[in-house]
């Protein structure tokens, strides 16, 4: 225990039990961030994700707005757990709740690469299975295009163009698109960012060269084109991504993109 931090030196002293039981005083309490940290020490992996997801959803929910902070001290806990052992619904509700997390997260440090594939994953793991999730197919695309703007304006552009002509797109929403669109309308080649300046991912040594004859190259389940550089493999053992898109997607999402629930470790 001594070799322990001191603020995790409360915790691994702590029996299961103990740690069951605190859970239970925690929520009587309301103190939701620290009744899930010990279920999930108590290895009550369901009941740990009803309250993280249950509040998570809430949170997106608040009128005041959240903060990434926030919704870490939620989210967090649930990375320690082994949540492909669990059912469905709690499979789909802890994903989706990481993937909007990861996006939002995203959009504010200009990870722009990932927009993409954080959205998509978001919005299929909503229509697959059915969630009923708090932000709109509607605002997890706006904000995707909102953010690789400076990077894909034409895309972001016809994304946006997209939504309005949707007839089910709520007016708050259509009023924000349509200045969206009108602003990319206005902006010059210029104001553009350069592949080499603005927020973005650090490119990876070698992340632009093939490791391999292309018909052997390997295509990454994220941008389904051949992966340059080396490869990473998934938990199935048969989907890959590029090394360089697994350790950035781990930065704002600890779980695989194959919705399986199991977390990945590039590192």
């Amino acid at each position: 225990i001594s070799g322990y931090p001191e603020s995790l030196r409360n915790y691994v002293s702590v029996s299961r039990p103990e740690h069951q039981e605190r859970a239970a005083q925690f929520q009587a309490e309301g103190r939701t961030a620290e009744a899930i940290l010990a279920y999930a020490c108590a290895r009550q992996s369901e009941q740990a994700v009803r309250l993280a997801t249950d509040a998570l959803m809430q949170l997106f929910q608040s009128p005041e707005g959240w903060t990434l902070a926030e919704a870490r001290r939620l989210l967090d806990p649930l990375e320690s757990l082994p949540i492909q052992d669990l059912g469905v619904k709690e499979i789909a509700s802890t994903l989706a709740c990481a993937s909007f997390v990861g996006l939002v997260e995203a959009s504010q440090l200009g990870y722009h690469e990932l927009m993409f594939p954080l959205a998509q994953t978001l919005r299929n793991i909503i229509t697959h299975q059915n969630l009923n999730f708090p932000v709109s197919l509607f605002e997890i695309t706006m904000l995707e295009a909102t953010c690789t703007s400076h990077r894909a304006p034409a895309a972001a552009h016809s994304q946006l163009t997209s939504l309005l002509g949707n007839p089910d797109l709520p007016s708050h929403l259509r009023l924000a698109c349509e200045r969206q669109v009108a602003a990319l309308e206005r902006r010059s080649p210029a104001d553009e960012w350069a592949a080499s300046d603005g927020p973005g991912l650090l490119k990876l040594a070698g992340s632009h060269l093939p490791s391999c004859y292309k018909k052997y190259a390997k295509t990454s389940v994220l941008t389904n084109q051949l992966i340059r550089g080396p490869a990473f493999e998934l938990e199935d053992k048969r989907n890959f991504v590029s090394l360089a898109d697994a350790l950035a997607w781990v930065r704002v999402n600890a779980f695989s993109p194959l919705n399986t629930g199991c977390k990945i470790n590039p590192i």
